[in-house]
């Protein structure tokens, strides 16, 4: 699997615009159940707080390409004071379960360096032994905008754990 990483631009505004609205994809995404659908002024909003995150922090989320075609976003921003991994994908890449997400949490500790983070995941998720696997502690429930997900922590991730 050939993954490519890269900050977001305004030329993914389609890209993103179709990922959001994908049925499959928004039933996932708790916080955007009560729009209809993304409008494109949304996403070219949220490409803006994607390229603001990494200014104020020196990190965020990255456009992730499998073989040069775009399947989605991941890799940290700020979740209060600490760093959540995040992972949004198309359902054709979603089998690549652990393989996948091994190498964008790679990806993000090259960038970030070992340390602690959060997973944070809607209720409508199975519960993930994918996690487990990587040493993330048992989910515990948590609200966020009014909304229910589970999150996952491990204290102190290391690069060399998933290489």
């Amino acid at each position: 699997m050939n993954l490519t990483f890269r900050k977001f631009s305004a030329q993914d505004t389609d890209d993103v615009y179709r990922l959001l609205n994908d049925a499959s994809i928004r039933r996932h995404l708790p916080l955007a159940m009560a729009a209809d659908s993304f409008s494109v002024e949304f996403v070219q909003q949220w490409i803006a707080q994607s390229l603001l995150h990494w200014q104020q922090h020196g990190y965020g989320t990255w456009r992730i390409e499998r073989d040069n075609a775009f399947i989605g976003w991941g890799g940290c921003q700020a979740l209060d004071s600490e760093r959540e991994f995040v992972l949004v994908v198309h359902r054709q890449a979603m089998g690549a379960g652990l393989s996948l997400i091994r190498r964008v949490l790679t990806h993000a500790l090259k960038e970030l360096g070992d340390g602690s983070m959060l997973i944070v995941l809607p209720v409508s998720r199975p519960k993930s032994r994918l996690l487990s696997r990587l040493g993330f502690s048992e989910p515990r429930a948590v609200t966020i905008n009014g909304c229910d997900f589970v999150q996952y922590r491990h204290p102190y991730l290391r690069l060399a754990s998933l290489i």
